[in-house]
């Protein structure tokens, strides 16, 4: 499992005038169950959808947008929004349905401009991970030496 997202790397962002758009996943168990609760109980300000079908697939995402009126785990600071992203469609034939959380620190008031950025991320992770996987074949090496990993890693 990865390592939840600092608290203090949060405020150091914030500290250096820039903000942040980050997911909230599970091993931040806290800070994901009340996002969950409070996005379950409340109404978004603002909604985005988009269906897209290509590559096998069928897809329906649904942005929502909080204003952040969450009793968060302390140390959780600068957050303004909160984004719930729900996926459902078909992929190769079979449903599927997904939920992501994140939090945000600039208040933004669209969800489409949330929308856009989390889909931009999303491309720039698919092409690195194309790349490390097709060019390098990171997928398929075997090292279990930790100076090769290490090499290999930079």
């Amino acid at each position: 499992m990865t390592p939840c997202i600092a608290k203090k790397t949060l405020t150091l962002i914030l500290e250096l005038g820039c903000h942040f758009l980050i997911q909230v996943k599970g091993n931040c168990n806290k800070l994901f169950a009340q996002i969950q609760l409070f996005t379950a109980l409340c109404h978004p300000f603002s909604v985005c959808e988009t269906i897209e079908k290509g590559h096998g697939r069928l897809e329906h995402r649904k942005v929502e947008l909080f204003f952040n009126q969450v009793d968060l785990p302390q140390g959780w600071a600068g957050i303004q929004r909160i984004v719930r992203v729900k996926r459902w469609g078909k992929r190769k034939g079979k449903p599927f349905e997904h939920t992501a959380y994140y939090i945000l620190s600039k208040p933004i008031d669209s969800a489409h401009v949330v929308a856009k950025g989390i889909r931009g991320h999303w491309g720039i992770e698919n092409r690195l991970h194309w790349t490390k996987d097709v060019l390098i074949g990171e997928d398929d090496m075997t090292i279990t030496n930790t100076n090769s990993a290490t090499v290999v890693a930079f």
